[in-house]
């Protein structure tokens, strides 16, 4: 059981900078919770104090405009799964949303949640790198809140670590509507359910309108090093290619060397990756009706 002496829920977004700025004690901010008793290291923990944001409706908005789409960091995983304009603009998140736990959970778990927590087996954090993403925050700084906008590749700095500063919430992401995209994802683990990842990606494919040339690759991996990486000198060798067995054999030439860094199970995650790889490629070309 994990007991807090102060609990706080505050409803809109200007009563939770006034209390953030208010408290003079140690706190920790809560949305979904799900992942609350992986971060203590007893089954009885005495925290002083948690903030619960799941009541702020702000956090949770989404809209569309410009090309752009932007998600409250509220937003459950579910919802991916369920809400037709999550589906229609990020069918990635909706691919990785059917490997993130069991429903149950994804009806808690917040997609701010999972990148704030920062661990490198965060299944939604290679969908938002893959779609150069943008983290929106905000903080309050001299009597007035102050936001900023970070990418995801700079936003997450190790295991555990994040931009994020004291007082400073995820609002939101923005990430561009991607259009005519096949996508995939990925996901291996320890246990035939409810696995945390041992090595998952992310994989988005656009072919020219003959279906025969990649246009355009987005490919990203996590659990193999200490924050998950884009895939640049494949994405860069696959783009103009043809789209051909031999052609995805041929990209597992151009994984980086020392692409894993994990520090247990390396000889597992190198047998893993090229083969997920090759899979993730065939799987977001079938996703375009386009089966090698």
């Amino acid at each position: 059981m994990i007991q807090y002496h102060y609990y706080e829920m505050p409803q809109t977004r200007e009563e939770l900078f006034r209390l953030l700025e208010s408290i003079d004690r140690d706190y920790v901010i809560l949305s979904g919770a799900t992942d609350l008793y992986a971060h203590d290291k007893t089954a009885f923990e005495t925290l002083d104090c948690a903030v619960d944001i799941s009541g702020i409706d702000e956090f949770r908005q989404i809209s569309a405009a410009d090309g752009e789409i932007t998600i409250g960091a509220m937003t459950r995983i579910q919802r991916f799964l369920e809400d037709p304009e999550l589906i229609k603009t990020v069918p990635l998140f909706r691919h990785a949303a059917c490997f993130f736990a069991d429903r149950q959970i994804r009806q808690m778990a917040t997609i701010g949640g999972n990148v704030a927590n920062a661990s490198p087996v965060g299944d939604m954090i290679p969908c938002l790198l893959a779609m150069d993403a943008r983290v929106n925050t905000m903080r309050p700084a001299e009597g007035r809140l102050t936001e900023r906008s970070v990418p995801i590749g700079e936003f997450i700095v190790g295991v555990g670590k994040t931009q994020l500063e004291k007082g400073e919430v995820i609002t939101s992401f923005s990430c561009p509507i991607l259009e005519n995209y096949g996508c995939a994802f990925k996901k291996v683990g320890l246990r035939r359910s409810l696995c945390i990842s041992t090595v998952n990606a992310a994989f988005m494919v656009k072919t020219d309108e003959s279906g025969q040339r990649f246009d355009d690759v987005r490919i990203a991996f996590g659990a193999i090093g200490p924050v998950d990486i884009r895939l640049t000198a494949v994405e860069d060798f696959l783009r103009g290619k043809a789209v051909t067995p031999d052609t995805i054999e041929a990209c597992v030439n151009y994984l980086p060397e020392g692409v894993i860094r994990s520090r247990s199970r390396r000889e597992y995650r190198s047998h893993i990756v090229p083969n997920f790889l090759r899979a993730g490629l065939r799987e977001a070309l079938a996703d375009l009706n386009i089966r090698l």
